[in-house]
């Protein structure tokens, strides 16, 4: 499993039990930032994200499109978060080459599973897997996924989580390795930049390196490995660290939970409940 194996693979089909928190989370605060997206050095899209305060969290809105070649996508992504930037919804959709496809994600009425909801090619399907703090969706290209893992980067959580809009929805543990700072300029202006990489433990891992500011605003999202780069507008990163290998895969004894609609040809792996428990679920 890649996002980027090939263009027409990005975002396929689209493309309390209280847990302990390592760190108190970061609130989020109301506001916007637009990026360019960057194929190698050459400009192929745009996105951008928004944040609102709302009852009991935040709701983040983001919006992206590709133009390449023999290839087009275009996405809008609504999620609502509760007070610690726990997923509670998603509704995420796009076109890929003009074909429409839906990615909604609902926490269950206990708060311990998502309900996935897919609609692509003319089919509809649903899976449920289990519904983890740190968890941050991410979409092809969305800076607003950057921005939340970034925020899951500052918390230092002892463990996060990833669900890729892949298939039934693809859940795997991620990695967090902080790097050392570098610079960039803003606007002209040199400044001090952050570094961390996220790794995907999946059966073919990739890394989506982020580069911020000590406030927790994502300057730069590079997926190198698919060389792709998503830059905020009016930033340039001046010394780039060499991109990281990919973590490794992880032990192939974990148990996967039960998958409600299975993929025949054989699925990505899931793995288990976090043993003490869950985020809690407040009613937006």
């Amino acid at each position: 499993m890649r996002f980027f194996s090939s263009a027409s693979g990005l975002l396929a089909p689209l493309m309390p039990l209280l847990l302990p928190i390592a760190a108190h989370p970061q609130n989020l605060t109301a506001g916007s930032a637009n990026y360019s997206v960057y194929q190698g050095d050459k400009v192929v899209g745009s996105s951008d994200y928004n944040i609102q305060p709302a009852s009991n969290g935040y709701t983040v809105t983001s919006h992206g499109k590709l133009n390449l070649t023999k290839f087009s996508y275009s996405f809008t992504n609504t999620q609502h978060l509760d007070g610690n930037r726990n997923l509670v919804s998603d509704q995420l959709t796009g076109t890929v080459n003009g074909n429409a496809v839906t990615f909604t994600v609902t926490s269950d009425p206990t708060g311990r599973q998502f309900q996935i909801s897919i609609s692509a090619n003319g089919k509809q399907t649903q899976n449920t897997v289990d519904r983890h703090q740190h968890l941050v969706l991410l979409p092809d290209l969305d800076p607003a996924a950057y921005m939340l893992l970034t925020r899951a980067v500052m918390d230092n959580p002892p463990s996060s989580w990833i669900l890729i809009p892949k298939q039934d929805g693809i859940l795997v543990p991620s990695t967090i390795t902080r790097g050392t700072s570098v610079h960039g300029r803003l606007n002209g202006s040199l400044m001090d930049v952050q570094h961390a990489t996220v790794s995907m433990n999946s059966e073919n891992p990739i890394n989506v390196d982020l580069f911020y500011t000590s406030d927790g605003s994502v300057l730069e999202a590079d997926l190198a490995q698919q060389n792709f780069f998503v830059v905020r507008d009016g930033f340039k990163l001046v010394d780039r660290p060499k991109p990281s290998a990919p973590a490794n895969p992880p032990p192939s004894n974990q148990q996967p939970p039960q998958q409600s609609n299975p993929d025949p040809n054989g699925s990505a792996p899931q793995y288990p409940a976090p043993q003490r428990g869950y985020p809690q679920m407040k009613q937006q």
